[in-house]
């Protein structure tokens, strides 16, 4: 028994690897072609293992897509909760450039999140739904209501919230989403630090009206 149970634990950290692959290559091809364009083989294959080994950890096409989604959001929502940390007391102002600052380079790191949002605003489906309720929507309640005490606070123009809201959401990602058309367009690499860097300073100038003076 104790043998046994040795055996289980070293075969652990070999599955949570694998199903670490199928979810990377899941989020690629889902963003790259969308839920419907992406077959399961074919995440299969991008992952290094066998169609039988994917179905063993993920049962269905949309239990996959729905992990690899959650893994996603999970990701955004530790990224930003780390850059709150020790800001308790720091006016809206602060907080709201910061996090800003910090959605712009997870958006370049992780231009998957956009992409799979963008395929999924096509169609009225489900997956909408889930997007929307399961992890959009607390997002969306967090930083409207952000933007709305920096408007009652004349730090912003006096736009709605909802409009605040997807200025920021478009422009923080589009030039990593677009990576292959800024490229050839502008000939920088928007992989590049000095250019992420940049554009958060570009995003925070374009909602508050000025540049940061100092780098966050």
């Amino acid at each position: 028994m104790a043998q046994s149970t040795a055996q289980e634990r070293n075969l652990r950290p070999s599955a949570d690897a694998t199903r670490e692959r199928i979810l990377a290559a899941a989020l690629d091809l889902f963003s790259e072609r969308s839920f419907e364009g992406a077959t399961t083989r074919e995440i299969a294959a991008r992952a290094g293992v066998t169609q039988p080994l994917l179905n063993y950890h993920f049962k269905t096409k949309d239990e996959l897509w729905r992990a690899a989604v959650d893994g996603l959001f999970d990701e955004l929502d530790a990224a930003l909760t780390a850059r709150q940390e020790g800001l308790r007391g720091v006016d809206d102002l602060t907080v709201a450039r910061l996090l800003i600052r910090e959605f712009v380079h997870f958006s370049a790191t992780h231009p998957q999140l956009h992409r799979i949002i963008t395929q999924e605003c096509k169609n009225d489906s489900p997956r909408m739904d889930w997007l929307v309720e399961r992890h959009i929507r607390r997002n969306y309640d967090a930083v409207t209501a952000i933007f709305e005490r920096l408007v009652a606070a004349g730090h912003v123009p006096n736009i709605p919230a909802p409009h605040l809201y997807y200025i920021l959401t478009g422009a923080g990602p589009t030039m990593f989403v677009l990576a292959p058309e800024c490229r050839r367009l502008a000939g920088i690499d928007p992989e590049a630090p000095e250019v992420v860097d940049a554009h958060a300073d570009a995003v925070i100038e374009l909602i508050f009206g000025h540049r940061a003076e100092e780098r966050t």
